[in-house]
């Protein structure tokens, strides 16, 4: 019970990150990047699987029911309608990949399966474009993937970095 209590209160925590990391935009030669995707390989990290998953459906839900969690303070079915749609969903797949992949935090393990996260997640986001904007497979992957690989991999290296300190810190608080 004390573990679930912990990991119920570290969600909610997460979930705060996640929808402040939303808002926060880095901007990037031709494109806006935010966050999202560093908190979301946090979470993929940080909780177990279930707890994981929980707290992205829980984020996807604020957004559909129309509160403002999604970047620029976006809500409502109609984002999951729109280009950016897959990359929404694709975070239930990041998180389960992670999950799936982390079975030891050590560093070369949370890199690793934050790059299978965020290329999977990557990928659909990438396929959804190409649908909703009627666009070929590698005019989607040239617009919805290519600009973001770079970042993404400096986000999996930040996440790598602050995982596996992290990690650590919250098995010292669960032993406690």
């Amino acid at each position: 019970m004390k573990n679930r209590l912990f990991y119920l209160s570290l969600s909610g925590v997460m979930l705060a990150l996640l929808i402040i990391c939303s808002q926060l935009t880095v901007p990037f030669f031709m494109i806006p990047l935010t966050l999202q995707t560093l908190a979301v390989g946090l979470i993929a990290t940080l909780l177990p699987l279930n707890f994981a998953l929980e707290t992205i459906l829980v984020y996807l839900l604020m957004g559909a029911l129309g509160l403002p969690v999604f970047a620029n303070f976006r809500g409502g079915i109609s984002v999951f309608l729109s280009s950016t749609g897959g990359y929404l969903i694709g975070f239930i797949c990041y998180v389960v990949a992670c999950g799936l992949l982390l079975k030891q935090k050590s560093f070369s393990n949370i890199l690793l399966a934050n790059l299978v996260g965020a290329t999977i997640q990557l990928l659909l986001g990438s396929l959804w474009l190409m649908i909703v904007s009627n666009l070929t497979l590698s005019q989607a992957l040239l617009i919805g993937t290519v600009p973001f690989i770079l970042p993404g991999l400096i986000k999996v290296l930040l996440v790598g970095m602050l995982g596996r300190p992290l990690s650590r810190q919250l098995q010292v608080k669960l032993k406690n």
